[in-house]
């Protein structure tokens, strides 16, 4: 075991400076444009509501209506706070698509923002389940409430499921990570069809029996399709193949046809073991990663094994640093990673320190890298090797006073000890 107190620490890092507060220009007011569909079309008559979430209950800080063309216009002059995050809610109306309905009191849609909405959005089944699968344990009915950043990191991923600004599809779900190589798309999809099946009254007692379908293994039915959603996403193991029956129900193939008519494609052709939606991220020099940590913003640090292009094999140890924002985006360069410091083939070691800088063993080098949290090398170009005597090492573990722990499988001199 080897450790590393915090005055070795300042001789082997390279003093960086102290980061300065710079004040950005004050928030705007907010104005969004938007719509809001059922079912792929107009929702008229549907009340939306602008509402501001934090720590605290969220605010409402504008309501309208739509119009029979499902658009809307909101204005709020009060300036949200910088750890605010804005979503809008969309309950009642009347479905477009369903001629001859009435009002339908058990639609409610979701659309979470962010904290810089995009002027122009759509409100859908597809943006509520996108909202509800990624705020689920910040959301209770109508209402977003949390710490700030885990509300900045849920908002954040919304995009990876939905475009707010068309509510089709995001960007990271439809690429082939994730198109061709997870079943995310059809639950996604198929979740949307069942929400829209209540919203649009597409059989007179559609909305009971999504309802019943969804209702939790210990608690209350829902009463509308964003309870239900949330009910969903909070048991999605349980009993999954009820709301999967809902397609054929809602959606039967017509005569003579191959597809249902639903309004989201694809749909599930069999029912799911669980309704989640997991995403796969790559790239940032990403390859054969050992040990990951999160740093104090949810961004995601692994030492990769080997490089991007080489042929890695457990002789030829020479992979660098990946580091993934908090939604799935890479930080990293796209090829090589981060670079330097000693770093080459990273092991099961991986720590972030206070400061947020990472601290990773490598095989191949036989060394401890750290890199700041923009990937800068702290470490000398051989990186951490205490005069070469340091072996294979594995975990890494940084403690509340600051001393870092490593644990060393080999050592090179046996007699040396730390």
């Amino acid at each position: 075991m080897l450790k590393i107190d915090k005055t070795q620490m300042a001789v082997m890092l390279l003093v960086g400076g102290l980061l300065g507060y710079v004040s950005g220009p004050a928030a705007a007011a907010v104005r969004i444009e938007g719509r809001v569909d059922a079912g792929g079309g107009p929702l008229a008559k549907s009340t939306v509501t602008l509402w501001a979430a934090s720590g605290s209950e969220p605010k409402q800080l504008a309501q309208t209506k739509t119009g029979n063309d499902g658009r809307f216009r909101l204005h709020s002059a009060e300036t949200p706070g910088k750890d605010v995050v804005l979503y809008l809610v969309a309950k009642g109306g009347e479905a477009t698509v369903n001629k001859g309905v009435s009002d339908n009191p058990a639609i409610a849609l979701l659309a979470a923002l962010g904290s810089k909405p995009p002027a122009q959005v759509v409100i859908n089944e597809m943006t509520t389940v996108a909202s509800v699968w990624t705020h689920s344990q910040f959301l209770e009915g109508t209402a977003i409430k949390g710490h700030a950043l885990g509300l900045r990191i849920a908002a954040g991923n919304v995009p990876n499921f939905v475009d707010l600004q068309t509510g089709r599809w995001g960007t990271a779900i439809q690429e082939p990570l994730n198109s061709g190589q997870t079943p995310t798309m059809a639950n996604f999809a198929t979740l949307a069809d069942v929400l829209a099946g209540c919203a649009t009254s597409v059989t007179s007692n559609a909305c009971n029996k999504l309802f019943a379908a969804a209702t939790p293994p210990a608690g209350a039915a829902p009463s509308d399709t964003l309870t239900a959603a949330q009910s969903i996403a909070r048991y999605p193991w349980y009993q999954p193949d009820r709301l999967f029956a809902l397609i054929d129900q809602f959606y039967p193939v017509p005569t003579g046809k191959n597809l249902r008519a639903t309004p989201f494609m694809p749909y599930l052709n069999t029912a799911p073991s669980a309704w989640v939606l997991p995403l796969k991220f790559d790239g940032g020099g990403y390859r054969a990663g050992g040990k990951a940590m999160f740093d104090s913003e949810g961004n995601l640090w692994v030492g990769d094994n080997f490089t991007v292009g080489w042929q890695g094999t457990d002789k030829l140890w020479q992979g660098h640093a990946t580091k993934f924002a908090a939604n799935g985006k890479p930080l990293s360069p796209i090829t090589t990673g981060f670079v330097g410091g000693g770093m080459e083939g990273g092991t099961f070691g991986a720590a972030v320190d206070a400061k947020d800088n990472a601290w990773l063993t490598s095989y191949g080098s036989k060394a401890i890298t750290v890199f700041d949290k923009n990937g800068k090398p702290l470490t000398p170009p051989e990186g951490i090797t205490f005069n070469g005597r340091l072996g294979l090492m594995q975990g890494v573990i940084v403690t509340p006073s600051g001393d870092v722990w490593i644990i060393v499988a080999s050592v090179i001199d046996s007699e040396c000890s730390f």
